[in-house]
């Protein structure tokens, strides 16, 4: 680990093994709700799926107004240890005793439940974001270069989509084991307390462990502007200003939707890997190291990708690639042609599969998340202004509705097809007969529009890697300049203007950089 870059030099290794660590929470959290939350309430407690899903979606609407606060805040934070790191720091134990108290409710009836669930949902998720879009905000400090950043982030999707799998396939293998009580390992209640102290005390180590490791390069990295305290409404109109780049919408509006048809994905793969494919949970523990050889696979391929087809046009590669490969063996066995349900063949397929999707679907999602970090300087030479902090929200706000949306959908559709509740795979089709097949239906042309949407949004991004070279050459230009503006003036008020050293940005015929910029 004594290779961390210096000023001015690309990452080497030890950065991006101690940045990416950090996501190690983000994974751990995110495989949760993606994969137990909906089944723990729904098959385990017994609340209705819809009021579930409700909670979901209100926590989500919760995220939608403070993740931007929180990156907003952190963009503009002083301290002797930067912009970043308080908040990294201090979110540690909140994460950690939060998640833990999520998983272990009291016995209450339905309506106290649902406030239980809607409540501590929205302290996991505001307490993981005080970490997230602060350890997300720092990777376009780390590096300025075009395929570094996607290398960056492809270290970062990694250790998530580790945890993921580590969490899950420990989880499913030593936890959802089956009782004489409950028959059924995934419905054993037991088996929950012990993961939420697994997950619980990964997290923690992990957002300590990532943040203490680049401790060393706050001081190189930039300090928020010295300025009067902003009221509310200033900072609502920076927000707004930022927020509305074109092309940061655009990729945002892709990965919201492709986030949704992943997140719906994973709600639903228990119910289908338990009641559609008939696996049992030592089974589905093996297709854990689907995920771990997912995210290894992914690391080479996302720089390889970008380098090869540019980001948007490898996003939607790779999505379309995603998408095939996920839905080919679900068609398959439907129509009888897969093995015998539990046999070792079928697991090898699905094993196969399953394990090439993600690992194209954590490509696209690398890739989303470069592009998002290339608009931190498209949109400082519009604004004057970087917003690490506030783009980092919007990644988080995507990320998190990855499992808030796709369990608002699952949750619907599992009602919408009547689903019983404390149903056991071995009598699934005599209690109700149709439920199984008609989620099926249902749900593989819902994720094709989802991901058709994705891609479709996606077209609207405008920074491809020439715009984003010019970029780092006006603002270099700019610098200097700035360096040799007496205190006080701003560049824009020197005879002749900004325009005559810099050539007009195509979106902004007037630029006005000042000091802090």
């Amino acid at each position: 680990m004594a290779d961390l870059a210096a000023p001015g030099v690309n990452p080497g290794l030890g950065t991006k093994l101690l940045y990416g660590l950090g996501s190690v929470a983000f994974g751990t959290k995110d495989a949760g709700f993606a994969t137990f939350l909906l089944i723990f309430y729904n098959q385990v407690l017994g609340m209705s799926a819809t009021l579930v899903s409700l909670a979901i979606m209100v926590a989500l609407v919760a995220d939608a107004v403070f993740d931007p606060i929180i990156g907003e805040i952190s963009d503009n934070w002083r301290s002797r240890i930067g912009r970043r790191h308080p908040f990294m720091y201090g979110a540690a134990l909140p994460v950690a005793l939060l998640y833990f108290l999520l998983w272990n409710p009291p016995h209450w009836q339905t309506p106290a439940l649902f406030v239980y669930l809607l409540v501590t949902a929205i302290l996991v998720r505001v307490a993981i974001a005080c970490y997230e879009i602060p350890s997300a905000a720092l990777a376009p400090e780390l590096s300025p270069d075009y395929d570094q950043r996607t290398s960056l982030m492809a270290f970062r999707w990694m250790f998530g989509a580790l945890a993921a799998g580590i969490t899950l396939a420990i989880t499913f293998a030593l936890f959802m084991v089956a009782t004489p009580a409950q028959p059924t390992g995934i419905l054993n209640r037991g088996g929950y307390f012990s993961y939420s102290i697994m997950a619980a005390v990964i997290m923690m180590i992990s957002i300590l462990i990532s943040a203490a490791g680049t401790h060393s390069r706050i001081k190189y990295m930039k300090q928020a502007p010295v300025r009067h305290r902003p009221t509310i409404k200033e900072l609502a109109r920076e927000m707004i200003e930022s927020l509305s780049h074109r092309s940061l919408l655009m990729v945002t509006l892709a990965s919201l939707f492709g986030g949704m048809a992943l997140g719906l994905g994973s709600a639903l793969n228990t119910y289908f890997g338990t009641y559609f494919w008939r696996f049992t949970p030592q089974q589905l523990s093996v297709l854990g190291a689907g995920f771990l050889l997912a995210a290894v696979i992914a690391v080479p391929l996302a720089p390889i990708v970008s380098a090869r087809f540019d980001k948007r046009r490898g996003y939607v590669v790779t999505a379309f690639a995603s998408l095939f490969v996920n839905n080919i063996t679900m068609t398959l066995k439907y129509f009888g042609l897969m093995p015998p349900d539990g046999s070792a063949a079928l697991l090898l397929i699905f094993f196969s599969t399953i394990t090439i999707g993600l690992a194209l679907a954590i490509c696209s999602g690398i890739l989303v998340s470069s592009m998002i970090a290339d608009v931190v300087e498209d949109s400082e030479i519009r604004t004057g202004r970087r917003s690490e902090g506030l783009f980092s929200a919007s990644l988080s706000f995507v990320n998190k509705a990855t499992s808030g949306l796709g369990i608002l959908l699952a949750g619907a559709l599992i009602e919408f097809v009547h689903f019983p509740v404390h149903a056991a795979p071995a009598t699934i089709d005599v209690v109700a007969p149709h439920a199984v097949r008609n989620l099926v239906l249902i749900y593989m042309p819902l994720q094709i529009t989802l991901w058709a949407i994705a891609i479709l949004m996606v077209g609207g991004y405008r920074i491809d890697r020439a715009t984003h070279e010019d970029n780092l050459r006006r603002l270099s230009q700019s610098a200097l300049l700035a360096e040799a503006t007496p205190a006080g003036m701003e560049i824009a008020g020197l005879s002749g203007g900004l325009e005559e050293v810099l050539e007009p940005h195509p979106a902004a015929p007037s630029v006005r950089v000042s000091r802090g910029a």
